[in-house]
């Protein structure tokens, strides 16, 4: 088990242009597949606020991607996203999932990318509570996945645990969060793929037995959740890379879409009676 201290774009220029197009087929299957547990699941509708955030292309034939956010009933926001040049090295892929304010639930960040040579999956729940002091939170959502984390880290060597070089990054992570690059093997994707879809599994099941948030205090978690959501995407690293591909303008509409800024669909607060 190695550890990469590389920014995003130093991987890129480092490893230079290598095709990736036949992982980015994998990522983008496994995502869709994601996606459609999501949607069986949960009433979504897609935020008008997002339409036109394309750029067009067939996989793999250069420059292209996509943002789309769905809100609902039960999910505050829902981002669905890829932007990618394969052909050249680069792919960026996003599932990530804000649940609305009546429930305490985490949220779900998922993230499968190659930024070079090496396939990169970053897959965690986000939590909502604080888990150093919420004993009650912590054991509900995140002990009984410690040893699955152990795990894929003492049986598997060849994967690089990423240590992001941005700090502010370190510490919007749990401590089950998995974020690992490895070798272009099929052994690599597949286990992030897997880790992806365990997570996703994970993640659904809570819904089973949720703990209610109570009334007055739904306003002041919709507002954290809205906090989280938008410090991390206008921090996030990779925003150099679309900056990039795509120039400041696109670059800064697509980081605003990631947290909702101009969102006309209404918060999520749960089903009336």
């Amino acid at each position: 088990m190695g550890e990469t201290l590389s920014t995003v774009q130093e991987l890129i220029d480092e490893s230079g242009p290598i095709d990736v197009t036949h992982i980015y087929e994998e990522w983008r299957d496994s995502l869709a597949g994601l996606m459609e547990q999501v949607k069986s699941r949960f009433e979504l509708t897609l935020d008008p606020s997002t339409n036109g955030l394309e750029v067009a292309g067939e996989i793999g034939s250069g420059i292209h991607g996509q943002v789309q956010c769905f809100s609902g009933p039960d999910i505050d926001w829902m981002v669905y996203s890829w932007m990618a040049d394969p052909k050249n090295g680069f792919a960026n892929l996003h599932l990530t999932i804000s649940p609305g304010a009546h429930v305490d639930i985490p949220g779900f960040g998922l993230a499968f990318a190659n930024f070079g040579a090496r396939p990169w999956g970053f897959v965690d729940l986000i939590p909502r509570r604080d888990i150093v002091t919420n004993r009650d939170y912590y054991f509900k959502y995140y002990e009984h996945l410690n040893q699955g984390w152990m795990d894929i880290r003492r049986s598997n060597p060849k994967l690089d645990w990423f240590t992001s070089p941005m700090a502010y990054i370190r510490a919007a992570t749990s401590p089950i969060a998995f974020c690992y690059s490895g070798p272009m093997e099929q052994e690599t994707t597949d286990i992030i793929i897997k880790t992806g879809q365990d997570r996703m599994n994970d993640w659904l099941a809570f819904w089973d037995d949720p703990t209610p948030v109570p009334a007055d205090e739904q306003e002041a978690m919709k507002d954290h959740t809205v906090a989280i959501r938008r410090t991390v995407s206008e921090l996030d690293p990779a925003n150099h890379i679309a900056i990039r591909l795509f120039g400041q303008g696109i670059a800064d509409q697509l980081v605003e879409a990631l947290w909702g800024a101009h969102r006309t669909l209404p918060h999520a607060f749960g089903k009336k009676a």
